[in-house]
Parts: structure tokens; sequence; C-alpha cells
């Protein structure tokens, strides 16, 4: 029997705070919050969402004064032209940035925004798809068409849970699973997936998922794409961060942003992932609230408790733990 795939699972009770002397540096916070793509338009509300969110907390958009308390705080300068949220009521001014797929067209400037802000903002939080375990997605990915002997296409599938039911009736007909369909029409060269990966962070190409078909999908293609961006690829200053991503079972990423940059963590990097399935209608305020959490100088352990808090479903399968996990960076 293969051994289990490694991986960090995180802490439920995290001891201590952030970092908040590192976070507020010259009086000044930065966040870039990015919502993801949805096939279905799950995405639609949160991205609508997300402005009426920091209006009721007392946040304007004001590009020009975002770029002010930026470079006035020796903080860098975002390189695209995305949205900036600014708050200057309190000990501590804000400025939030926001990366958002809408409908995927601008998936890719979305993402590129967002990775901007991994780097130079002080808190980066993602809402969207965990893509299982591969990393943050802004854009529309994935077309399949199976076809014939000649070429010829038999049947086009937009999203991979409709291809994964279609190889699934396919294999109950000859007596096999659909991975065998699957495995079957690669080899052959009677399924061609198309990929548009301009949106794709890609963390992670280990498959904590094998019993979901669309994980080898999404895996297949992005492993086999050599223009993806891959995170360990990035170059990150040496300063501390928090990152946060607040999709399904996220914590997948938790191994490789240890192991796969050291520059990124170099400076000191904090994590929080969910350790579960979440809901769509949850993840912007998810982000919101550890926005809340951090200004008001909380500790993990609070921040956690306001991320279950907003995650609470007793129907979900794990619900009688918090939603999110945190790891920590080593404290000096």
């Amino acid at each position: 029997m293969p051994s289990a795939l490694p991986r960090r699972d995180g802490t439920l009770s995290p001891v201590g705070s952030p970092r908040y002397d590192e976070l507020f540096r010259g009086g000044v916070f930065a966040a870039v919050i990015g919502v993801g793509f949805d096939e279905d338009g799950a995405n639609r509300e949160p991205y609508a969402d997300v402005e009426p969110g920091l209006l009721a907390r007392g946040f304007v958009r004001d590009d020009a004064s975002a770029l002010a308390l930026l470079a006035g705080s020796g903080r860098p300068l975002p390189r695209h032209p995305v949205p900036h949220f600014v708050r200057t009521a309190g000990e501590v001014k804000a400025v939030v940035t926001l990366a958002r797929a809408g409908d995927g067209a601008e998936g890719t400037l979305a993402a590129s925004a967002f990775l901007d802000g991994m780097n130079r903002c002080d808190l980066a939080a993602y809402a969207g798809h965990g893509r299982y375990g591969t990393g943050p997605d802004f854009v529309y990915n994935f077309t399949a068409d199976l076809v014939d002997a000649k070429g010829a296409v038999t049947a086009s599938f937009r999203a991979y849970k409709d291809l994964e039911e279609h190889l699934t009736e396919l294999g109950a007909a000859k007596g096999v699973s659909a991975r065998k369909v699957y495995e079957d029409l690669t080899a052959k060269r009677r399924i061609a997936i198309r990929r548009i990966n301009g949106g794709n962070l890609v963390i992670n190409l280990r498959n904590y998922h094998s019993g979901e078909l669309g994980a080898r999908f999404m895996i297949d293609q992005l492993a086999t794409d050599p223009s993806i961006r891959r995170m360990s690829q990035q170059r990150f200053d040496k300063r501390y961060r928090v990152w946060a991503f607040h999709g399904c079972r996220t914590h997948d990423y938790l191994l490789n942003l240890r192991t796969m940059n050291p520059q990124a963590n170099a400076g000191g990097l904090d994590l929080l992932a969910t350790r579960r399935v979440c809901y769509w209608t949850d993840l912007v305020p998810s982000s919101l609230a550890l926005v809340d959490g951090l200004l008001a100088r909380k500790t993990f352990a609070a921040i956690l408790a306001d991320l279950a808090a907003v995650n609470h479903h007793p129907e979900l399968e794990g619900a009688d733990a918090p939603s999110h996990v945190a790891d920590l960076s080593p404290r000096r």
C-alpha cells in the first residue's frame, strides 16, 4: 500500500498574535482581497458584496490616496490597474486592494494583481475555489472534447463535474471505473482538454484527492502546461506577512507554501487556511472578518474563532471544529 502523501495540517489552537508592529509599520496596513472564479457563477454575489462590505467598515474608493499612503509608508506600489479602498480613521490607516475574477474575462489580470499583492501587502486573503489543492484560480480554464478515431468531436464539456459524470456513465456500461475510461481515452488521444491557465497561481501539484476524478483532470492539465505560474518560481521580498486562503480544504497548500519558496518564509510568514468544505457565500465575509480582526489586534485564536463563526454550518462534515487552521512562522 503506498505511503500517505506528506502534508501539513496546521493547528486549531494557535498561540500568540500576528506581529502587529511589523504589519502596521509606518502606521499603515496594506491588504489585498482576491475573489476567484466559479464556472456556475457562484462568485458573482461575493464579487458584488465585497465593496459594500468595505464601505460598511468606513472604507472609501480612493486610488490616489491609497497610492500616497503606500508610498509614504515605504511600501511598494501596485503594478496593476485594480481598485483600492482606504480608511484613515483610527490609529492605523488601511489600504485594501481588490483583485476579482468576475466572469473570468479579466481573470489573468486579477491573478496578477493578487500575486503582486501577496508580495507587497501585509495581508493577502484569497476567497475562491481551492481547485483540489492546486492553488488560487481566477479564470475559467476548462473545456474538454471527446473525439472519435477520425478526430470528429462526439461530445463537449465545460465543467469538470460534467465530464466526470459522462465518464462514469461510459464506465458503468463497460463495467469499469470512470478513471479507467479517462486513462484509456487519454492513451488513445480521444480526449482533448483545453487549458487557459493565466488565472491560476499554482502552489501544489500533489493529488490529495485521488478519489475525485476532477482532481486528476486539474492536476494533469496544469502539470503539462509549461506556462503556468508556479508559486515556487516567484520572487518575494524578505519581510513579515500574513496569507489566508478561504476555500474548500486550502490546508492542502500548507506544505508547499512552507517548502517551495524559502524567500517567502525568510521574513516570517503566517498562514491561515480552511480544513473542510466551505460555502461561497462565506468566503468574502471571511476575508473581511480577517481584516477586522487584524485591525483590532486580535490573537490568532480569536481570529480563528471569528472565522469559525462566519463559516458555522452544522450540516457540514467536520463542522464540530473550527473551519480554519493556522500554520505560524517561528517567533523570535
